[in-house]
């Protein structure tokens, strides 16, 4: 099986260093994408928009099989608008504590409206850069409190500012195309990026064939990659 694995706000193709090797272990291929703006892909974050990345994203799936494609919060929008664009190469979504939206809604609008997010005081937004940074002072409490002081001193040298435009684009999404992609959902109960509260109200609206749950903070992949890697893996078999 081919995997495609897509990063979440301000972090790079770096954060699955420890996925990677583990699906592969398994006998699966693995893409992990660096977005448009992001570790070896720089970009201007002006022109770095959803098309943008659907693109990128599209240059990832192999012609000659279905991919599983696992998002981690912000580019549940990216994840959801390839499965709109490209139904047939996708065999199934599996998003990871990750803004799941109903059609015509954009991340910025869940954001917002997350009371038990610890991020929006800690979140610097430029309209005229168009970008959006974490302070660095929020990265462990906010992201990383369960993760080891290894993992919060690499995460620390390489996050970096995030697209804004992305955020506050609203999806357009078919029952036809995007309807036909079968999703399921990892919730993370102990994270303080998307709430659980949050997470639980974006399944409700959206919907899940498959649910299933780590204790974790909004950073498994470092912190409990051996469980995020075994729910990945139940949840693509059908």
């Amino acid at each position: 099986m081919h995997y495609l694995l897509i990063h979440g706000s301000w972090h790079g193709a770096w954060c699955w260093h420890k996925i990677v090797p583990r699906l592969e272990a398994e006998g699966h291929r693995v893409t992990a994408l660096n977005l448009p703006g992001r570790g070896r892909n720089p970009a201007t974050m002006q022109f770095v928009g959803l098309g943008r990345l659907v693109k990128a994203a599209m240059a990832c799936l192999p012609e000659n099989e279905a991919t599983t494609v696992v998002v981690h919060s912000r580019y549940c929008v990216l994840a959801s608008a390839l499965a709109e664009a490209a139904p047939d190469r996708i065999a199934r979504t599996i998003y990871l504590a990750s803004f799941m939206l109903p059609n015509r809604k954009a991340v910025a609008d869940y954001f917002r409206s997350d009371a038990n997010s610890w991020l929006p005081p800690h979140v610097t937004i430029s309209k005229i850069g168009m970008w959006d940074q974490l302070d660095p002072k929020a990265y462990r409490e906010c992201l990383y409190h369960d993760c080891s002081d290894d993992d919060n001193a690499l995460s620390a040298s390489l996050l970096s500012r995030e697209p804004l435009r992305p955020a506050i684009a609203k999806i357009k999404l078919t029952d036809e195309k995007y309807g036909r992609v079968p999703r399921s959902y990892i919730r993370l109960t102990e994270d303080r990026a998307v709430s659980v509260s949050m997470q639980d109200r974006l399944i409700n609206e959206t919907g899940a064939d498959r649910v299933e749950s780590i204790e974790a903070s909004h950073s498994a992949y470092f912190s409990q990659p051996d469980k995020l890697t075994q729910r990945i893996l139940k949840l693509s078999t059908k």
